[in-house]
C-alpha cells in the first residue's frame, strides 16, 4: 500500500510538470468563472427595445410588470420615444421593438367588446424566427390577463345581464385566477426541476465532456512513454495494469477539479451523491478512454479520432439539447449515464455494469492483440 501511495504521488508530481496537464486542467475553473460572472450579468436570448407612451397608465404599468418578470429571458432597453426604439432594431442594437399606445386599455376593451383580437401593441422585426416567435409569445402573456378581464366584464353584464359593481365584478375575477403554473415539474427522486440561469444549464455536460478530454488526454500519456521505453522493463500483463493505473491518477485529479468546479458553479445537488455520480462516472471515462487506446494502438491514430469522439459526445449525450433516438450511440458514451445518474440510483448500477463489461472486454481485445503480435513475430 505504502509503495502505492509513493507510485501515486511520484507520477501526479511528474504530471503537474506537464504545461499541456496543467493547461487542460486550468480550463475548467476558468470556464465556470466566466459562466457564473455571464449568469450574473445581463442575458436574455433576444433583445427588445421597449417603449411605453404612457408609463403612468395603470394598464400599462400591468403591462410592463409582467415583461419584465421575463428579464432572465428577454433583455429589455428602455426608449424615450419610438423613433428610439425603431432605429435600434434598425442599427441591429435590439432583435425586435415593442410600442405600447397611450390607449391601450381602450383598444384592449374595444377587442372584447367586439370579441376579436384586433392589434393592441406594435411590434417591429427585422425578420421572424423562432426565437422572435417565443417573444411574442411572452407579449400575449403579458396582455392576456388585461384582455381576458374585459371578455369576462362584457360577458358577465352584456350577455348574461347581471348588474353588478366593479369591485365585486374583480373580486369574482380574481378569485377564479390562476396565478401559480398549473404544472410542477419534478425529477422521479422528487428533487424540483433547477431553474437557475439557462447560461450554468449545460456546466455539466460540458464538464462531462472535459473530463473526457482529460481520460484520453491520460491514454496519450502513457503511449508517448511507451514509446520512449518508460514501461520496457515490466511484463505484458503488469503493462496492461499499469495503463490503467496511470489514467486512474490524471482522472483522479480530475474528478477533485469536476465536483468542485460544479460546487463553484451552483450546479450541484449533494454532496453523498455527486462524489459517488462522479467516481462512477471517471471509471466509465478511464475503462472506456483505454479500450480506445487499445483499438487505436497508435497516438497518431487517437490523435486523429479524438475530435470526433468530443463533438459525438457532446451531441449525442444531453450536454446542451437533447436528442430522441440514437440510444445505441448514447449507451456507449460515459457521460451519458452521468448525466442520468443525478436524481436516483438506477444509473450508478449501469455504470458498474459497463465498467465490469468494459473492463472484460479491453482484456480479450489486448490479449487478441498480444496473441496476434507474437504470431506476427
Amino acid at each position: 500500500m505504502r509503495r502505492a501511495v509513493v507510485r501515486y504521488m511520484l507520477l501526479n508530481k511528474r504530471l503537474f510538470k506537464k504545461w499541456s496537464f496543467l493547461l487542460i486542467l486550468c480550463i475548467v475553473p476558468l470556464l465556470v468563472l466566466g459562466l457564473r460572472l455571464a449568469a450574473q450579468g445581463e442575458s436574455g436570448v433576444v433583445t427588445v427595445a421597449l417603449y411605453a407612451e404612457d408609463e403612468t397608465d395603470p394598464t400599462t404599468a400591468g403591462i410592463l410588470e409582467k415583461l419584465k418578470k421575463h428579464s432572465d429571458v428577454i433583455r429589455y432597453l428602455d426608449c424615450a420615444d419610438e423613433e428610439e426604439a425603431r432605429a435600434k432594431v434598425e442599427n441591429f442594437e435590439a432583435d425586435a421593438a415593442w410600442i405600447i399606445p397611450e390607449d391601450v386599455y381602450g383598444r384592449l376593451f374595444d377587442s372584447a367588446a367586439h370579441k376579436n383580437a384586433e392589434p393592441v401593441v406594435t411590434a417591429v422585426e427585422r425578420e421572424n424566427s423562432v426565437i422572435l416567435l417565443f417573444s411574442r409569445e411572452i407579449l400575449c402573456n403579458a396582455l392576456y390577463p388585461f384582455f381576458s378581464y374585459e371578455i369576462y366584464s362584457d360577458y358577465v353584464r352584456d350577455d348574461l345581464g347581471i348588474e353588478i359593481d366593479e369591485a365585486q365584478l374583480r373580486k369574482a375575477y380574481d378569485d377564479i385566477q390562476v396565478e401559480n403554473s398549473l404544472f410542477k415539474i419534478e425529477y422521479y427522486d422528487g428533487q424540483a426541476l433547477d431553474e437557475s440561469s439557462y447560461l450554468l444549464a449545460p456546466v455539466r455536460g460540458m464538464l462531462a465532456v472535459w473530463l473526457m478530454l482529460c481520460g484520453f488526454a491520460g491514454a496519450m500519456y502513457f503511449m508517448q512513454d511507451e514509446e520512449r521505453g518508460t514501461f520496457d522493463r515490466m511484463t505484458a500483463g503488469q503493462r496492461f495494469l499499469a495503463s490503467f493505473g496511470y489514467n486512474a491518477v490524471i482522472l483522479s485529479d480530475a474528478v477533485v477539479v469536476m465536483v468542485v468546479s460544479l460546487r463553484l458553479s451552483g450546479s450541484f445537488t449533494d454532496w453523498p451523491h455527486e462524489i459517488v455520480s462522479a467516481v462512477l462516472f471517471a471509471c466509465c471515462a478511464l475503462v472506456f478512454c483505454s479500450l480506445v487506446r487499445i483499438i487505436c494502438g497508435t497516438m497518431e491514430r487517437l490523435g486523429f479520432l479524438l475530435p470526433v469522439l468530443l463533438m459525438g459526445t457532446a451531441v449525442i449525450c444531453p450536454v446542451f439539447i437533447r436528442i430522441n433516438g440514437l440510444n445505441v450511440l448514447k449507451q456507449l458514451l460515459p457521460p451519458y449515464y452521468y448525466l442520468n445518474s443525478l436524481h436516483g440510483t438506477y444509473y450508478w448500477i449501469r455504470m458498474a455494469v459497463y465498467i465490469c463489461a468494459a473492463v472484460l472486454f479491453s482484456l480479450g481485445l489486448w490479449l487478441i492483440k498480444l496473441k496476434t503480435k507474437k504470431s506476427g513475430s
